[in-house]
C-alpha cells in the first residue's frame, strides 16, 4: 500500500511539473518586495494572467505557477519596472539570479530552461526585445514595394544570422519556433502594407489604396499550420490573409454598402473552410466571431455564434465567445445603458442616469493613450459645429493617475464631464461597459439606451459623427 501511495504521489507530482513551471533565485539591490510572472494564454482575447512572488530583505524569492499544456508561451518576467521576456515550456524549472540596478545585463537563468532564457536576454542585448523588430519592420512601410520587401528581408536575415550564431544548446524545437516567429512577422507586415502605406502618403485615415500597393500582397504565401497557433504572429497572420489577397485580387466594396461587405465576409469564409487545416480553422472562427460580435446587428452575432457551437461543440474557445456574445446582447441597441456613479472636476457627484433627457456621447480613455488624447481634442472642434443640442460628452479615464489626466485636460481646454474610474481595466465601470480596448466609444439616446451596435464614428471622422448624433436628437 504505501509502495503504491509513493507511485501515485511521483505521477501527480510529474503530472503537476508537466504544465507548471517553477522559479526560483535572487535578486540583488532588489527594487520591491514582489516579482511577477505574467503572460496571456487566451489566443482570442488579452486576459493577461499573473503570478506574484514574495521577494525577501536579501532579494530571495520562489514561484510556482501553471502553463498551458504542450506549447511555448511567451511571458514577462518583471521587477518593479524592469522587465525580461521569456519564453517558457511545461516542465520549466530554473533559477535565476540578477543586479536590479544593472537588469538586462546581469540576467542569467540555470537549470531545466535556461539555454532558451539566457538565449533571449542576449538577444535583448544585442537586438533588443521582440517587440523592437516589429517597430524596425514598421519603418519600411513608408518604402515603395520593392525596398519594402528587401528591407523587410534584411531585418529577418540578421535575426536568422543571430540564431545561426547563439543556437547551441537550444532545443530543435525552439530553433523552428524563434525562426517562424520572425517570418510571420514579415507575412503580418505584408497585410498591412497596401493601406498603411496609402495612410502614410496622404497622412491621414484613407480606405482609397493605390493598386500599386498590392505588389507586395503578391509575395505573400498561403503558409498554414496548426502547430504555429501557440505563435502570436501567425494569429496576426491568420486572421488577415484572405481579406487582403481577396483585396488584391480586386474584390472591392465601400464603405456603407453592406450587402457586398457580407459578399466579401462570405467569400473569406468559403477560403477558410476550403484551405485552413482543422484548428487553424476553428481558432479563424472564433477569433472572427470575437471581434464582430459588438460591431454588427446583433442577429448575425447570435447566428454566427450558433453556427459555431455546431461545428465546434468541444472548442476551448466556447467560454470566450459566450461571455463576449452574452455582453453584445446586454449592449444592444434599444438595452438600457448601465448606471454609474460621476465625480465632474469641481467635485460635484452625480449618475449617468442625470442625464437622461440628454444625447451622450461616452468615452473611455487614459492619458497614456494618444489616440484617445489626439480624438478628444478634435471633438473639440467639432463640438463647435453642434450648438444648442441636448448633447453631453462623458469622458471616463481607466488611469489610476488622475494628476496627469486633469494635467492634460487643463493644457488643451478639454470641455465636458470628466470622471475617473479606479482600478484600470478591473473598474466596474469597464466591465459594465465590456471596454477592451481604448479608445471606447457608446453613443446612447435621450431615453439613456444604446443607440447603436456599432461604436459610433471616431471623432476623426467628425462629419459621419455629427450626422450619428443628428438623427438622436427628437
Amino acid at each position: 500500500m504505501k509502495q503504491l501511495f509513493l507511485a501515485l504521489l511521483f505521477i501527480t507530482n510529474s503530472a503537476l511539473a508537466q504544465d507548471s513551471v517553477r522559479l526560483s533565485g535572487k535578486i540583488l539591490n532588489p527594487l520591491s518586495d514582489s516579482l511577477i510572472v505574467s503572460y496571456n494564454d487566451n489566443a482570442i482575447a488579452y486576459y493577461p494572467k499573473d503570478f506574484i512572488a514574495h521577494v525577501d530583505q536579501k532579494g530571495n524569492f520562489s514561484l510556482a505557477f501553471p502553463i498551458p499544456h504542450g506549447v511555448y508561451t511567451q511571458a514577462t518576467v518583471i521587477h518593479r519596472g524592469k522587465a525580461a521576456e521569456v519564453i517558457l515550456q511545461p516542465g520549466d524549472s530554473m533559477y535565476l539570479s540578477v543586479d536590479a540596478a544593472h537588469f538586462d545585463s546581469t540576467l542569467h537563468f540555470q537549470g531545466r530552461g535556461s539555454a532558451i532564457q539566457n538565449f533571449i536576454a542576449k538577444h535583448t542585448i544585442a537586438a533588443g526585445r521582440i517587440n523592437q523588430y516589429v517597430l524596425k519592420v514598421k519603418t519600411h512601410i513608408n518604402k515603395e514595394p520593392d525596398e519594402f520587401l528587401k528591407n523587410m528581408e534584411h531585418e529577418r536575415k540578421i535575426e536568422s544570422e543571430f540564431l545561426e550564431k547563439n543556437k547551441t544548446g537550444l532545443p530543435k524545437s525552439f530553433v523552428s519556433y524563434w525562426t517562424a516567429l520572425f517570418q510571420y512577422y514579415n507575412y503580418f507586415f505584408m497585410e498591412q502594407y497596401p493601406q498603411m502605406h496609402a495612410m502614410i502618403k496622404v497622412r491621414k485615415y484613407t480606405d482609397s489604396v493605390p493598386e500599386a500597393n498590392y505588389a507586395v500582397v503578391s509575395h505573400l504565401p498561403y503558409a498554414f499550420n496548426d502547430s504555429l497557433l501557440q505563435l502570436s504572429p501567425y494569429l496576426l497572420y491568420l486572421t488577415g490573409v484572405f481579406e487582403i489577397k481577396l483585396k488584391a485580387a480586386g474584390y472591392t466594396f465601400y464603405g456603407h454598402d453592406t450587402t457586398g461587405y457580407r459578399k466579401f465576409q462570405d467569400s473569406v469564409l468559403k477560403l477558410v473552410y476550403k484551405l485552413l487545416p482543422p484548428k487553424s480553422a476553428e481558432y479563424y472562427m472564433a477569433q472572427n466571431l470575437y471581434g464582430r460580435a459588438r460591431n454588427q446587428p446583433i442577429e448575425r452575432t447570435e447566428f454566427m455564434f450558433a453556427d459555431f457551437k455546431k461545428r465546434w461543440p468541444e472548442s476551448k474557445y466556447l467560454p470566450t465567445l459566450d461571455k463576449q456574445v452574452a455582453l453584445a446582447e446586454r449592449l444592444a441597441p434599444g438595452q438600457p445603458a448601465p448606471d454609474f456613479n460621476i465625480t465632474t472636476a469641481d467635485g460635484k457627484q452625480m449618475k449617468l442616469s442625470d442625464l437622461r433627457g440628454n444625447v451622450v456621447y461616452l468615452n473611455f480613455w487614459a492619458s497614456w493613450c494618444k489616440q484617445c488624447v489626439g480624438e478628444i481634442i478634435k471633438e473639440g472642434k467639432m463640438k463647435s459645429l453642434i450648438k444648442n443640442k441636448p448633447l453631453e460628452f462623458v469622458y471616463v479615464s481607466i488611469d489610476n493617475d488622475t494628476a496627469a489626466d486633469n494635467k492634460l485636460i487643463a493644457k488643451y481646454k478639454m470641455e465636458g464631464l470628466f470622471t475617473h474610474s479606479n482600478g484600470e481595466w478591473s473598474a466596474p465601470e469597464v466591465q459594465l461597459y465590456g471596454v477592451q480596448s481604448l479608445p471606447a466609444y457608446f453613443l446612447i439616446d435621450e431615453d439613456g439606451k444604446f443607440a447603436t451596435q456599432n461604436p459610433p464614428p471616431s471623432p476623426l471622422q467628425s462629419t459621419e459623427l455629427i450626422l450619428a448624433l443628428e438623427r438622436l436628437f427628437k
